[in-house]
């Protein structure tokens, strides 16, 4: 098995390291582009990445995100059946440790066969897209204590007012019940970074 890894921003070989077993060959092509921009904004950039790899398979990973051993299992299995041209991975966030629950995604096109990529508009591949039962794991702040402190240099606080009006507002839009993503939607309530 041989895939290509277009990575988006700067994605460090150990974060890839549960594929290596699975495969013969593993190439990275690395695009120089904001790593949570749409892919559709990227589009020549991500052509001329697909036009540059060697391997007909190719997996999107964005900066900050970890192919996990169950997922890079996935994935060379989605490949051996070759049953689509395409799949969708979904990229769940972590915070501390634990899942952020801050929506719900069917992922993105990250998984795909070259020959089948369209070339203009949305990401898609003509034929079958299935969705993978794995996530690529995003790192966001290891500790509570690091994402305060990351604010702290980097934000402007807000008043108590608006830190609970937008608390408020985020917590109904992601429908947050959990402790650790209603502890991230205060911190980040609390300032405004840009």
């Amino acid at each position: 098995m041989r895939l290509g890894v277009i990575t988006l921003g700067h994605v460090h070989a150990e974060e890839l390291n549960a594929l290596t077993p699975h495969l013969q060959h593993l190439e990275q092509l690395v695009l120089d582009v904001p790593f949570d921009d749409p892919l559709s904004k990227h589009r020549a950039e991500l052509n001329r990445a697909v036009d540059a790899a060697t391997d007909d398979w190719l997996l999107i990973v964005r900066e900050r995100e970890i192919v996990d051993d169950a997922v890079a299992r996935e994935i060379t299995d989605a490949m051996r059946a070759q049953n689509a041209w395409g799949f969708r991975i979904r990229s769940i966030p972590m915070y501390a440790g634990k899942p952020l629950r801050i929506g719900v995604t069917d992922g993105e096109l990250r998984l795909f066969h070259r020959r089948h990529l369209l070339r203009r508009g949305e990401l898609g591949v003509q034929g079958t897209v299935v969705r993978l039962n794995n996530v690529l794991r995003s790192m966001s702040f290891d500790t509570v204590a690091a994402h305060r402190e990351y604010l702290e240099k980097n934000g402007v606080p807000h008043s108590l007012l608006r830190r609970l009006l937008l608390f408020a507002h985020h917590a109904i839009v992601t429908r947050a019940h959990d402790a650790n993503t209603l502890r991230y939607l205060w911190i980040e309530a609390g300032y405004d970074h840009g």
